[in-house]
């Protein structure tokens, strides 16, 4: 388990399953009606959900350019990856 980060009211993991290898990316807050979480599987490893987690936020110039080129886009997916 990795802590990403954490404050009074909201605390984010990374967690791996030591037997079969899986991990997850996990939010846990404190609302008005109790604890509230949200988990979703990631095929990152504890050091890349670091550098991710802290790297540079994505620019809404960034989130543009990327959606005029998929609109654009006619090719498959296998290429883009």
């Amino acid at each position: 388990m990795l802590v990403l980060d954490e404050d009074e009211k909201r605390t984010t993991l990374h967690l791996s399953c030591t037997d079969c290898g899986a991990s997850s990316m996990v939010f846990v807050s404190l609302g008005q009606f109790g604890v509230v979480s949200l988990g979703i599987l990631t095929d990152l490893e504890q050091s890349e959900a670091r550098r991710v987690f802290f790297g540079q936020a994505v620019s809404s110039d960034q989130v543009i350019e990327a959606h005029q080129f998929l609109k654009q886009y006619n090719g498959g997916v296998e290429a883009l990856i």
